[in-house]
């Protein structure tokens, strides 16, 4: 699945990943934080969180590889839309140990397995020691390599535990239909 293939999801609207808005977990995860924090949203799709946390002050930087859906980001958010980098996240010139959270949505259940073994490092390595990742994660055996792709036990084990400790994890409440075969779990994991 290459940049070509989510770009033709956005062109003719085949995305039934995409919440519409940002969902309410974000919100109050965030409003009672200070403002001015440096924000990392990997696979931001239309940008949605990009106004709501610009909104609240912060510093948002966000990157998705699809042109298509850098293009409909303008669409839904203008010129907030030149807070994203058009390229792959795990290549692409990012500063280390600057960023204080990264949202995570659907960025890694968009990833085919074998591209996921670097989802945790990759991210640890842009935050500060501390900091947070955030999100919506999906949960549950994967019946193919197809995307939406959850996280089972081991994948959380191997992707994320090395680099975060859970210190937060509820259920979320803003579920869509195509991860109707998934638990999805607001989590907030401190990096180490």
């Amino acid at each position: 699945m290459d940049a070509e293939f989510w770009s033709q999801r956005y062109d003719v609207g085949a995305t039934k990943w995409d919440l519409g808005r940002s969902p309410a977990e974000l919100q109050k995860f965030v409003s009672p934080l200070p403002q001015g924090l440096r924000i990392l949203i990997p696979g931001c799709g239309r940008g949605y969180e990009i106004a709501d946390l610009a909104a609240l002050g912060h510093e948002v930087t966000a990157v998705d590889y699809a042109p298509g859906a850098i293009a409909a980001a303008r669409q839904c958010i203008g010129g907030l839309a030149d807070r994203i980098i058009c390229g792959d996240f795990f290549r692409c010139d990012l500063p280390e140990h600057h960023f204080d959270l990264c949202y995570e949505r659907t960025f890694l259940c968009s990833l085919p397995k074998d591209l996921r073994s670097g989802y945790g490092g990759r991210i640890a390595s842009l935050l500060r020691q501390g900091a947070h990742l955030v999100g919506v994660f999906h949960y549950g055996e994967a019946e193919n390599d197809d995307p939406p792709v959850p996280m089972t036990a081991a994948d959380r084990k191997e992707l994320l535990e090395p680099h975060f400790e859970l210190v937060g994890d509820s259920p979320c409440a803003s579920g869509l239909a195509v991860f109707s075969d998934h638990r999805e779990r607001w989590q907030v994991w401190r990096r180490r």
